[in-house]
């Protein structure tokens, strides 16, 4: 397998310890509480569906073979180099979480904004800093987005703000703060165009490989 495929696998195992994998490139996951979704398309293909039940499992076992090569059977892969090799079985599909086969269908969004992978650290480290989850989306000035790490069950909390470029509606402005848990932000690194509805939902692009998270909105 490439390397970009097992980054993005590494990567939807942090939301769901088994994937299922459909003859063709497109991977998806889901994670068991349904909120959120990931869809990526690689550059190489897989001949055929089957399941993996445990990705960290299955990434030790890849890395025992040095620059293995992948062939595929009917009841497992095999992982070679010449030298060495191994048998890595699959799990049925139907007992492993099977994520939906098509994009979801995004409503109307109020706020559009770029994400930067540095941003996204600030964030990160602020939340760790400060022991809170909440990202809070809010207008900022023109062509601004404000994003807060705070406390949203106390109003005098210590708080990180910071301001990306981005809309947000100004019909929506007063509306209740949208706010998404920033542990839920299994997101690869890099760039993403970022969409945000008042009815729960986001839409998180990556501006340099065609990979998309569907990240749920908490319920203030």
């Amino acid at each position: 397998m490439q390397n970009d495929t097992m980054e993005v696998i590494r990567n939807f195992g942090t939301i769901n310890q088994n994937l299922v994998f459909k003859q063709g490139n497109v991977l998806r996951t889901v994670a068991d509480a349904k909120n959120v979704l990931a869809k990526a398309t690689l550059e190489e293909e897989f001949p055929q569906d089957f399941g993996i039940y445990d990705v960290n499992e299955f990434m030790g076992a890849f890395s025992l073979i040095e620059d293995g090569e992948v062939s595929y059977y009917d009841s497992h892969m095999n992982i070679s180099n010449g030298k060495s090799s191994i048998n890595y079985y699959y799990s049925d599909t139907e007992m492993l979480t099977n994520p939906p086969e098509k994009d979801l269908n995004m409503p109307e969004c109020e706020v559009k904004f770029t994400l930067t992978q540095d941003i996204l650290g600030q964030l990160r480290k602020a939340s760790s800093t400060l022991g809170h989850k909440n990202l809070v989306i809010s207008s900022g000035v023109t062509d601004l987005v404000t994003l807060s790490i705070v406390d949203m069950k106390n109003s005098t909390s210590n708080a990180f703000t910071i301001e990306v470029e981005g809309t947000f509606d100004d019909a929506h402005a007063n509306a209740p703060r949208l706010s998404i848990n920033i542990d839920n932000l299994k997101l690869l690194p890099g760039d993403y165009n970022v969409e945000v509805s008042s009815k729960l939902i986001s839409k998180f692009t990556n501006t340099s490989r065609d990979i998309v998270y569907w990240i749920a909105l908490e319920k203030n």
